[in-house]
């Protein structure tokens, strides 16, 4: 397994990687971007399972991303809206509590009756 891994870095970023490559002796290439001009190519040479996880792990830790892995934005879904006909037939949820307040009004001596 050897893959390289591109990623586009801004110049701030770079001896922080750099150390990390010197580190975990990571081979890598670096060349300017053409534009803009504070970009940076890096292509990483991965040889192994355990480097890439730990590649993986220093990229997300750092918040740097993999060049052509871009990640979708989430888009909003609109909340659903009921018809006419379905409020109509969903019994209202703060109806409920006032029945409930008005059978408490109600003195115990009396009867409710059937009506």
């Amino acid at each position: 397994m050897s893959e390289s891994i591109k990623l586009v870095v801004k110049q701030k970023s770079i001896p922080t990687l750099v150390d990390f490559c010197l580190e975990e002796k990571i081979e890598f290439i670096v060349r300017p971007q053409a534009f803009p001009d504070t970009d940076w190519e890096f292509n990483l040479m991965v040889k192994d399972i355990k480097t890439a996880v730990l590649t993986g792990m220093f990229l997300r830790e750092n918040r740097l991303d993999v060049a052509g892995n871009e990640q979708p934005k989430p888009v909003k879904k609109a909340p659903v809206k009921k018809s006419k006909e379905e409020d109509e037939k969903t019994p209202a949820p703060a109806n409920e509590p006032a029945a409930a307040a008005d059978e408490a009004k109600t003195p115990e001596g009396e009867d409710k009756g059937l009506f």
